[in-house]
């Protein structure tokens, strides 16, 4: 197929012939790998996107970018958002409803870079997008491949967040702005804050510059979540009802919260002479997420529940099914070998329809928040003279994350509750409706929770690098080396205190086994409080839950601390949930370019390799009894990455490139953690789980090869790319049933694949319509398709299977307008289905292969979502010169996320994302 893909593309190369009017290029821009366009201000959606397409054009590799249709100002509201039109790339939404997890063809492992510059989340080895705003960026370029002279570590490729410079300015500049938003589902206003000032003159030393930004938002969110979980064979205790798929629990909730951003960049420049400039560089971000985890979720095997009105649905499958009715595990025998759980075959189906009665409904609630800041000052010299160029910066950051989650478990015994479960793709739960507000028969029940998570990471790095040109063939040679310094410290603690440990004493008799009544506990009033709308709850119903607020609170934190005889503080970190790591990278490159005329057509690109070593330290503790022994793990990597590109241009503004690049990605820190950490949960329909790391895990490696055919002209471009890339030593998780202790655990833990194949066709393309008469000669149009097929190779598990969150489709079309101060755009965004999770380690009953059936092994059970899109839209019009208002909205259609398991007839969950109405004004003076 690879081949095919290709060749293809180079077919399509052959085959194109227009002539164009040429576009100007200008000097290079420091750091940008090849791009030799310098910055610009632009204004309006269709200078935007003229300047991408003269990036892409003037790339030494496969480069996508998205550039600020004026100061301030990106097309989306969000760096993810923004990329999503980007062809290859494919985004989710996550809890926060905002688009996130950045993929580049399939792949998350992608090396971000700010000016250039490698930037990180504390322990990760990738930075969180949502830590920039995107009001802050001049522009974000998408790498898809790479060149000797670009920073290693992104398999996937890499992002470069652009800020802005004063010398990007030809006059003073101001820019104020302000921004409404409206996020329907939440029903709130959230407001969004910026200005930039940049100032530049001339002195007896040289050229002066100084720049300064700074923005703030804030968004109150809500995305309602319908989750059917796990399925169990109905036949056991205590419904005794054969022949059905039961969930555990039957989830209906809202997670409810707030994100607030500030950012603050500044910079210096000083031209001290024609050829030497001095730049200073400094960011600082802030971003916070509170989310209230709430539900109303029935639990249809808590003890003295009961099924009624029984309808199954047309999907039946057999199943293995052990004694508790759930999917029978591996068991780990002394003498090495595996066997599987005793088991019987059952004949299950879905249910269509049910009634529960005398059923436990959950109540609980968690307050999540976290809080992420980063910092860094960064520096360096340019020198640029007579084909001499030389450049020298060194930057230091600092990243530091700390998340707190705080749970509480209420609930009540409930006389009924009808459930359907598949009301477009998802449950719906018919009850009396005075029960979800009504706090009379509400306890406390199973447990309360803490967990804390403190991360923190510093990265020093400098580098050089020295190109010479040349008027010859050989067009250039550059060289350059860097160090970086990385290190990172995780300090967490899951900590669980079951109900059992509450002394009778003054707090009331339990209604039952295991739950105490909230009214006799004594706890301020202000502990429970109507929570928001469980989505499919009678239609849209507000219930009770434990206020997040009050989790938050430290007053509402020890107060249930003393409720249950717990120090009043945060407890200590778990040693077994530590690591420390400290990973030192040296490397050095040697790249030559070259031009050679062949008549009207001309060849040029270049040859390169990187050469890296990296020494790392990690080092955690285990459990040793009562006791706790460090551990550590040391490890050292050495990695040549070569690389070559090849550009044919053709007098007509038609070119091909053909590109050939090696890639590595080092583990996360946390997969080689040479530690294994065990957490216990209240829940008894819930798993244990537990984390073992692998200070074993190899780099993963990516040989890529691309070929384009891209053709530019005056109102558009047109262009196709075919790409395959074969990974080795691929990074996945996945969890697997371990009986530890004599209690069962799912534990996570890291592995290599053997490989995986990856290869596509990127298409894109944009026009205006310049022929029409009038106005609407401002109409115009743009594209992107992206067909990309992974499969995962050798004997692994998942062997035969895409890769996990990689849709084979995605496509995104719009229409444009950009004349008479107007400028707008109507863009739909689709992708087709993809793999959202591994469950197979999981407890839900699956089908088997009969053929198989005495074998020890477990079949694969996979995640799905469903394909979906998005409508968005952005219309602005210039009041004046310095005076632009603009409308907007994202998600229009209130288009949700659909997920199923194994089979479409089994649904898991469904998300409802967000749509959001924005207005907004700026000034630029």
């Amino acid at each position: 197929m690879r081949l095919h893909l290709l060749g293809a593309v180079s077919a399509t190369a052959m085959l194109i012939s227009m002539p164009v009017t040429a576009q100007e290029t200008g000097g290079a821009a420091p750091g940008d790998s090849g791009l030799v366009l310098e910055e610009i201000v632009v204004t309006g959606v269709r200078k935007s996107m003229e300047r991408a397409a003269e990036l892409k054009r003037a790339a030494v590799q496969v480069v996508d970018s998205v550039v600020a249709t004026d100061i301030g100002k990106l097309p989306d509201s969000t760096v993810a958002a923004a990329l999503q039109r980007v062809p290859g790339i494919q985004v989710q939404n996550d809890r926060n409803n905002e688009l996130s997890n950045v993929r580049i063809r399939g792949l998350t492992d992608i090396l971000t870079t700010l000016n250039g510059r490698e930037v990180i989340t504390t322990t990760g080895r990738g930075f969180d997008l949502k830590d920039v705003p995107a009001e802050a960026l001049a522009r974000i370029d998408a790498y898809k491949s790479q060149t000797a002279d670009q920073i290693e570590g992104g398999v996937a490729g890499a992002i470069d967040l652009r800020l802005n410079r004063p010398f990007n300015f030809r006059e003073p500049t101001l820019v104020l702005t302000g921004r409404e938003s409206r996020a329907v589902n939440a029903k709130a206003w959230n407001p969004q804050l910026g200005g930039l000032a940049s100032y530049k003159t001339d002195s007896p030393i040289g050229e002066i510059g100084g720049l300064v930004s700074a923005t703030y938002s804030r968004s109150d969110t809500i995305r309602s979540v319908s989750n059917l979980t796990e399925r169990r064979y109905g036949g056991v205790a205590p419904l005794n009802t054969v022949g059905i798929l039961v969930p555990q629990v039957l989830q209906n909730m809202p997670d409810v919260g707030r994100v607030t951003r500030k950012q603050v960049n500044g910079a210096l420049q000083w031209q001290a002479t024609p050829s030497t400039q001095v730049y200073v560089d400094g960011l600082y971000t802030y971003f916070r997420s509170t989310t209230g985890f709430a539900g109303f979720n029935p639990q249809p095997f808590t003890n003295g529940s009961q099924i009624t009105d029984v309808t199954p649905s047309d999907y039946c499958f057999d199943a293995r099914v052990n004694a508790n009715g759930t999917n029978p595990t591996l068991i780990n025998n002394a003498d090495g070998t595996k066997s599987i759980q005793p088991f019987t075959v059952q004949r299950v189906c879905e249910l269509q329809s049910a009634r529960f009665n005398n059923v436990v409904v959950n109540q609980n609630s968690s307050s999540n928040q976290i809080t992420q800041r980063n910092k860094m000052v960064a520096g360096g010299l340019e020198y640029d003279e007579d084909g001499t160029k030389a450049v020298f910066d060194i930057a230091y950051q600092t990243s530091q994350s700390f998340n707190e989650n705080f749970n509480a478990e209420v609930g009540q015994r409930i006389p009924t509750v009808f459930v359907e479960f598949d009301v477009k793709n998802g449950p719906t739960f018919e009850l009396d409706p005075a029960i979800p507000l009504s706090p009379a028969n509400v306890s406390l029940r199973n447990s309360i929770n803490q967990n804390f998570t403190l991360g923190k990471g510093e990265l020093f790095q400098a580098r050089g690098d020295l190109e010479q040109e040349f008027d010859s063939v050989l067009s250039k040679v550059k060289v350059g080396a860097r160090y970086s310094e990385r290190d990172a410290r995780l300090q967490q603690v899951e900590q669980t205190n079951t109900v059992q440990s509450i002394g009778f004493g003054n707090i009331g008799t339990p209604t039952e086994a295991n739950a105490r009544l909230i009214s006799s506990l004594g706890l301020s009033p202000d502990f429970l409080a109507p929570i928001g709308k469980a989505p499919r709850l009678n239609g849209g119903s507000e219930f009770l839950g434990v206020n997040p607020g009050y989790l938050r609170s430290e007053r509402g934190r020890n107060e249930l601390r003393a409720l249950f005889n717990l120090p009043q503080q945060q407890p200590g970190y778990d040693p077994t949930k530590e690591f420390n790591a400290n990973e030192k990278t040296y490397a050095g490159y040697v790249e030559g370019g070259y031009e050679i005329p062949l008549g009207t057509v001309t060849l040029d690109g270049v040859v390169g390799t990187r050469l890296v070593k990296t020494e790392r330290t990690i080092s955690g503790f285990m459990r040793d009894g009562a006791s706790f022994s460090p551990v550590s793990a040391k490890t050292s990597d050495t990695d040549l990455l070569p690389s070559a590109t090849a550009r044919f241009q053709f007098p007509n503004s038609f070119q091909t490139r053909f590109s050939y690049s090696r890639s590595m990605r080092r583990p996360d820190f946390a997969a080689l953690n040479p530690t294994e950490s065990l957490t216990l949960v209240g829940n008894v329909f819930l798993l244990n789980t537990g984390q073992r790391g692998n200070p074993d895990l190899r780099p993963q490696k990516s040989d890529s090869f691309d070929v384009t055919a891209e053709y530019y002209f005056d109102s558009g471009y047109i262009a196709a790319t075919g790409y395959y890339r074969s990974i080795k030593d691929r990074v996945v998780t996945s969890n697997t049933q371990e009986t530890i202790g004599e209690l069962n655990y799912l534990i996570s833990s890291p592995r290599n694949v053997g490989s995986v194949d990856l290869q596509g066709i990127e298409i894109s393309s944009q026009y205006f319509f310049d022929f029409l008469p009038g106005a609407f000669a401002g109409f115009g149009v743009q594209g992107a398709f992206t067909l990309a097929d992974s499969e995962i190779k050798g004997d692994d598990p998942l062997a035969g299977n895409p890769l996990v969150g990689v849709s084979k489709y995605n496509y995104t079309t719009g229409l444009l307008y950009d004349m008479y101060g107007i400028s707008g755009r109507l863009i739909w965004t689709y992708r087709s289905r993809y793999i959202d999770a591994d469950n197979t380690g999981g407890v839900q009953l699956r089908p088997f292969d009969a053929d198989r059936q005495n074998e020890a092994y477990v079949p694969t059970l996979l995640s799905y979502a469903r394909p979906a899109g998005r409508l968005d839209f952005s219309i602005g019009y210039d009041l004046t010169d310095a005076l632009r208002v603009d409308v907007g909205g994202t998600n229009i259609l209130k288009n949700k996320t659909s997920i199923y398991r194994g089979s479409e007839k089994i649904n898991f969950a469904l998300f409802g994302d967000e749509t959001v109405y924005t207005v907004g004004v700026r000034y630029k003076l």
